[in-house]
């Protein structure tokens, strides 16, 4: 069961945006999760030893993260007029959404402050401190994006401008960096339970395994010496 820590899931998220009042921010998202998967094991190559000879032997390895925690899905939204919460909705009007727009949200927070992600400044050396375990990696934040490098988005009616808070890239099944996904935090970026990944979504998105996709995003999870799988949540948005 340990392979959940560095494996990807595929994941379908049921988005419903509720307009009030007050604030239409991002909400709780319902999750159906797949099964996992992680990288196969090799063949060991071979090599002939024989008494007096030495030989050159170039080994090449791929081996799995420790560090990250990937996720990918579809996403199913609609756009309401409606008041109350969970299986409690009065609807006034409902709108088909017909090209996705939007955002998906992954923290290991329950109580996200949607109304600080804009105003907290971040890097991926913070990104680093605050996940020890990420710090002097290989495949630290550090190695894995570029600071202030974000797309332009909003979150509900808070703007995030462009070029602002660091952006993470991964892969499609050609090997293209097409997946866009931004690191946010709400307010104290030493604290590693206060970052949020953003994955922006895309209405005709091609996963990292050929699968059709609507977000795709990696999320940090150590699984050196630690046999506990980290608990993520899931908000999200159509816009």
């Amino acid at each position: 069961m340990r392979a959940i820590s560095h494996s990807i899931f595929l994941i379908s998220l049921s988005l419903l945006t509720l307009l009030s009042l007050s604030f239409a921010l991002p909400v709780g998202a319902n999750v159906t999760a797949g099964t996992s998967v992680t990288l196969g094991t090799t063949t060991a190559g071979t090599a002939d030893a024989w008494g007096g000879n030495v030989t050159q032997v170039n080994l090449t390895i791929n081996s799995s993260t420790l560090h990250w925690q990937g996720f990918y899905g579809s996403v199913t939204g609609s756009l309401r007029l409606a008041s109350g919460n969970e299986s409690n909705v009065s609807t006034l009007k409902l709108w088909t959404v017909s090209t996705l727009r939007g955002q998906i949200y992954a923290s290991r927070a329950s109580n996200i402050d949607f109304t600080a992600l804009n105003s907290t400044a971040v890097t991926l050396a913070a990104v680093d401190s605050a996940f020890s375990f990420l710090s002097g990696a290989n495949d630290a934040a550090a190695h894995t994006g570029a600071d202030s490098l974000n797309p332009a988005f909003s979150i509900g009616q808070y703007a995030v401008g462009a070029n602002s808070e660091p952006l993470i890239m991964t892969l499609n099944s050609t090997g293209q960096s097409t997946w866009q996904q931004v690191v946010l935090n709400d307010g104290n970026t030493s604290d590693s339970s206060r970052y949020v990944f953003v994955g922006l979504i895309n209405s005709s998105g091609v996963a990292y395994n050929g699968q059709s996709a609507n977000f795709q995003i990696i999320v940090p999870e150590n699984s050196v010496g630690d046999a506990t799988p980290t608990t993520y949540y899931f908000y999200g948005e159509v816009q």
